[in-house]
């Protein structure tokens, strides 16, 4: 991990000696009293850490950066996928960057993905903070499940770039477009696709269909793939900032 997150009664009261974030500072990293590891609040600011004690919990003062680092102005509505993609779809867009990930319950997704123990008791927020810990960031996506892609729809801006990767329905490459909204929003079919009545609902909504080529991607490389370009369409990259 590149950034150990905390929430704020771990940043008063340390970590137990068992914590999987503990024993990786210590027992990999190698670090000891005196010396700093980077550390972060979820969902606020970033900053360096230095340790004061070791046993019985690893303890630590932390000096913060004075700015939250933002979310990157991009969300995609995925049709839910076997929980083992959706895994990695999670990991991936905290990775990234982006604001919110939708997912719905496709017409051809199979009705027991929704079913499964990683959309129970926030069961997808372990993978979200992986992905932030490894992209060296404190700001995790809201996620939400929708039993319909009608419903996922209703909570998208107006203002949006709207985009729907289907090579069937696609008018051109999704880098060959360029946006004036500076927000986008990304729709990417389930598994097994969309369906007639998925794309006549997302055309309704306004979204242009674009393909990312001669090839049909897993879903999770479709979500990090036309993510990428979307915010490189928007313009929308922050350059590297230190953290103090």
């Amino acid at each position: 991990m590149n950034l150990v997150l905390l929430n704020e009664s771990e940043v008063a009261s340390g970590l137990p000696a068992d914590d999987p974030r503990t024993q990786h500072l210590l027992q990999v990293m190698g670090l000891k009293t005196g010396e700093s590891f980077h550390a972060g609040i979820i969902q606020g600011h970033r900053g360096i850490a230095t340790i004061t004690e070791t046993h019985p919990r690893l303890k630590f003062t932390l000096k913060l950066e004075k700015e939250i680092q933002p979310q990157l102005p991009c969300e995609i509505i995925v049709g839910l996928p076997r929980p083992a993609t959706a895994k990695k779809v999670l990991y991936e867009g905290a990775c990234l960057g982006i604001e919110r990930i939708f997912f719905f319950s496709s017409e051809k997704s199979d009705p027991s993905y929704a079913q499964s123990t990683l959309w129970k008791n926030k069961g997808w927020e372990e993978f979200l903070i992986k992905g932030a810990e490894q992209a060296y960031t404190t700001r995790l996506p809201e996620v939400i499940v929708f039993p319909t892609l009608t419903e996922a729809l209703s909570q998208i801006s107006q203002q949006n770039w709207r985009v729907v990767l289907d090579p069937y329905e696609a008018t051109g490459t999704l880098k060959s477009c360029k946006s004036k909204e500076k927000r986008g929003t990304l729709a990417i079919g389930s598994e097994r696709g969309w369906t007639d009545r998925e794309r006549l609902l997302l055309k309704e909504s306004g979204f242009h269909f674009y393909h990312l080529g001669d090839r049909i991607l897993r879903v999770e490389a479709a979500c990090l793939v036309g993510t990428a370009i979307m915010l490189s369409q928007l313009n929308a990259w922050q350059s590297h900032r230190p953290t103090l």
